[in-house]
């Protein structure tokens, strides 16, 4: 991942932080779609992931029981948080 996507993409990581200290919700974690939306196709397949993971971060949110957030919210933000990685 070059520089600019990492910037972009440093208040969904920090989100992700928020998150696993139950301090966000699934909802909070939509900072995916302001990364995808401010990614240009240079950055192609991030921005299209990163859309794809904040739709099903929201329909997780209401379809799924607040005890399974959790659990939910790492298996759609796995790809993402393994493509920042890098």
């Amino acid at each position: 991942m070059d520089d600019q996507a990492k910037r972009v993409c440093v208040p969904l990581m920090r989100g992700w932080a928020e998150f696993e200290n139950d301090a966000a919700s699934l909802l909070d974690l939509r900072l995916a779609e302001q990364a995808s939306d401010a990614l240009d196709n240079a950055s192609a397949p991030r921005p299209q992931l990163l859309r794809a993971a904040a739709s099903d971060l929201e329909y997780a949110y209401y379809t799924e029981r607040p005890g399974h957030h959790q659990q939910v919210g790492r298996q759609i933000l796995s790809p993402v948080r393994a493509e920042t990685d890098n």
